[in-house]
């Protein structure tokens, strides 16, 4: 286990270059990036959309925050638990094939909610698939590629998430400009039609449950890979961890309170655009009565994704190459000035830049962040050290959430997105302490 990689090699002719990227995506790591592209597609089809189906089931401000937070939470709590089970039963993609199913089972019944607390179980049960599938899922991948091609592996299963969710929001915004004129029409012609613009989302809802269906067959072809099992080790936290893979848990922490949702981001962007959403009670009856909807918002979280999608391989890469924990370092520092940023932005194109370098911060943390936490711990032991991660990951992500909503709705995006920010430079300040990246460092001892 080590936490920094050794000195950059010798650059690498064409052949040997390609010869590396082969070697970072065998088989297992490439079908389980097909899973992730459709399921993807098929989950940000939809979850854009949640703040505007939460406001027309009558939400408010806070409902949306409240949605996002706990089931982030919901999904560390499980996660946990399904990282050290994969480890004890050895039986990694069973776990995956569960949290996936489950996940894809919930999404259409989405379409049946009719007040906001419905959106809330339902999402936090969609997450829960998320929270079984994520830790085995990782372990799996870790286990396929040698330690030298870790972030690269799994910089493209992120590559892979972003590339479906570029397809998901296209098509959901194309069956948003679809359906809205038509179910109008419907109800212009038949006035016992009665359809309301919560309609729309309903039927996205149960078309998004395709590509998840698909993934699921995807999932029967990847490879179980086995790891020696110490079941003493798994209970024992004194075991099988490097000693600075706590400290980067607490940095994790620190660093999720100021990682609130990411539809804050939008919600901001539309306010930086004209549109006032606050989703007060005449915001959604004008919403209802009118059929209107923010069109440019959804092609900002397209705009992001590609982004996210074009810089994931290259941080995996840089990653490799110049030392994993240093590069996570650079992207919470460009996360911090992005959430600064959107605080006080006031013209569009600042909205359109932050949202691209937004997605730098994501190619240079998602799949290297992974690649981290293997450095710290032992094979047998991946799965619950990636449950843990995720678990400090995601339970702050409710007060995170929730805290911005209320700041945002009581002071305005300048508290809000500073208290991000800043929550962002404590992270930055603890990962540079505990892991002493500019000291000497040792590797730990495999």
């Amino acid at each position: 286990m080590s936490d920094e990689q050794p000195p950059a090699a010798p650059a690498k002719s064409g052949g040997a270059f390609w010869r590396e990227v082969r070697a970072s995506l065998p088989r297992n790591v490439l079908l389980l990036g097909i899973v992730s592209f459709l399921t993807d597609a098929s989950s940000d089809m939809m979850m854009w959309t949640l703040p505007f189906y939460i406001a027309l089931l009558g939400g408010s401000f806070v409902w949306v925050g409240l949605v996002e937070g706990l089931r982030e939470s919901v999904a560390s709590l499980v996660t946990i638990g399904s990282g050290f089970v994969s480890d004890r039963i050895n039986n990694r993609k069973f776990l995956v094939g569960l949290g996936y199913s489950l996940s894809t089972f919930v999404k259409p019944i989405l379409a049946l909610a009719v007040m906001p607390w419905h959106v809330l179980a339902l999402m936090s049960l969609e997450r829960v698939g998320k929270g079984v599938r994520g830790a085995p899922r990782d372990a799996l991948v870790a286990g396929a590629v040698a330690s030298d091609h870790l972030a690269k592996a799994f910089s493209f299963h992120r590559m892979m998430d972003h590339a479906g969710a570029c397809v998901g929001q296209i098509a959901g915004v194309l069956l948003v400009m679809l359906l809205f004129p038509y179910l109008q029409h419907l109800n212009a012609v038949d006035p016992t039609a009665h359809h309301e613009p919560a309609d729309v989302f309903r039927i996205i809802y149960i078309i998004a449950a395709a590509p998840a269906a698909l993934a699921l067959i995807a999932i029967l072809f990847v490879r179980e890979t086995q790891a020696p099992i110490k079941k003493k080790v798994q209970l024992d936290f004194r075991a099988g961890y490097d000693r600075k893979f706590w400290g980067l848990l607490a940095a994790l922490l620190v660093f999720a309170l100021a990682n609130s949702s990411d539809l804050f981001l939008m919600l901001r962007a539309g306010e930086i655009l004209g549109y006032k959403l606050r989703f007060s009670a005449e915001e959604q009856t004008a919403m209802a009565q009118a059929w209107d909807f923010p069109w440019q918002l959804p092609l900002m979280f397209f705009v992001l994704n590609v982004a996210k999608m074009v810089f994931t391989m290259p941080g995996g890469i840089v990653a490799d190459r110049f030392g994993r924990a240093k590069t996570l370092l650079v992207g919470w520092v460009i996360y911090a000035a992005v959430y600064f940023g959107f605080g006080f932005a006031t013209e569009a194109w600042q909205a359109w830049a932050l949202f691209i370098a937004y997605g730098l911060f994501y190619g240079f943390t998602e799949g290297v962040q992974k690649a981290v936490v293997a450095d710290f711990v032992k094979p047998e032991v991946r799965g619950a050290a990636y449950g843990l991660a995720y678990f400090c990951d995601g339970i702050a992500k409710f007060p995170a959430s929730l805290i911005l909503g209320a700041l945002y709705a009581s002071f305005g995006a300048a508290v809000a997105f500073g208290f991000g920010g800043a929550c962002a430079v404590a992270a930055c300040v603890i990962l540079i302490v505990v892991l002493g990246m500019f000291g000497k460092l040792k590797p730990a001892a495999a």
